[in-house]
């Protein structure tokens, strides 16, 4: 009878309480639903108390997450954040879906109009992440992942959202450029890049030739708010020789798409154009 009754209490306390493979993932999805509902930025403490869970347990999980991509940290803030990465796998995120739906008829006219690949390109830490893109027709086209980063100082998209803030600051951001080579073409001395970001804001796009990869160039161009807040931006990029020689009619072209698609945002209505801010 003893053991009976005790392998009913038992039994009973294994059906009250989940198995903890179940719980841990019931956290996970818990936390997930936290950022996508709630808040965009929470820090572990907000995220122990909210949830009521241990910050230990809080941390193995936000731990875990980032480093599958799912979410990033700030050191600054010390918060974490939804990435571009998983938007760019399920469209979480509402705003950079606005911007997404709005920008692929300009990706498909400018692959269709220069036969080059045209992206869509986000922001997230020190990086550019491709959101969306278009293949061009032309041969030897630069293969895209949606998700994929690439170092802020050697990409187009990049050198727009470097260009946004002062010397200092880019200084502050970047710190040690010469850790930061890609190829033989990348910019590694900040003097050289500071120079070549005032040009940015004097034209008001952006290029790099053979810094990510040899031979492959790229153009953007930004996508802004009401206020001139950037952003996302559009990217041009296909070989070298082919974007350089049609230099001209790239640029005009791709400035007229990334022009009109911040006038279509700044129709939605100021309040969704506030918010699309929260992209950068």
């Amino acid at each position: 009878m003893g053991t009976r009754s005790g392998s009913s209490t038992s039994t009973s306390r294994a059906r009250r309480e989940p198995e903890p493979a179940n719980r841990s993932a019931a956290r996970v999805l818990d936390i997930l639903d936290l950022f996508l509902d709630g808040r965009p930025c929470h820090t572990l403490t907000g995220v122990s108390e909210l949830l009521g869970i241990p910050k230990s347990t809080a941390h193995g999980i936000l731990h875990a997450m980032r480093r599958h991509g799912y979410l990033t940290w700030d050191p600054s803030s010390r918060t974490y954040a939804i990435s571009l990465q998983l938007v760019g796998r399920v469209a979480a995120a509402p705003v950079m879906e606005l911007v997404r739906t709005r920008a692929r008829r300009r990706l498909d006219r400018l692959a269709t109009t220069l036969g080059e690949t045209a992206i869509l390109i986000g922001y997230e830490g020190a990086e550019s992440v491709a959101v969306d893109f278009v293949e061009g027709a032309r041969a030897l086209k630069y293969a895209v992942r949606v998700g994929r980063g690439w170092p802020l100082h050697a990409t187009g998209g990049g050198k727009l959202y470097l260009a946004q803030f002062t010397d200092d600051e880019v200084r502050e951001l970047l710190g040690d450029l010469d850790r930061q080579r890609v190829t033989a073409g990348t910019i590694t001395e900040m003097d050289v890049l500071l120079a070549e970001l005032a040009q940015v804001r004097r034209a008001g796009w952006a290029s790099q030739h053979g810094e990510i990869i040899e031979d492959v160039s790229g153009f953007a161009a930004p996508v802004t708010d009401p206020s001139g807040r950037l952003l996302a931006s559009i990217v041009v990029t296909g070989p070298s020789p082919r974007l350089e020689e049609g230099q001209e009619k790239l640029v005009a072209e791709l400035l007229g798409e990334a022009r009109a698609l911040s006038a279509e945002i700044a129709a939605i209505g100021p309040v969704a154009a506030a918010e699309a801010g929260t992209v950068t």
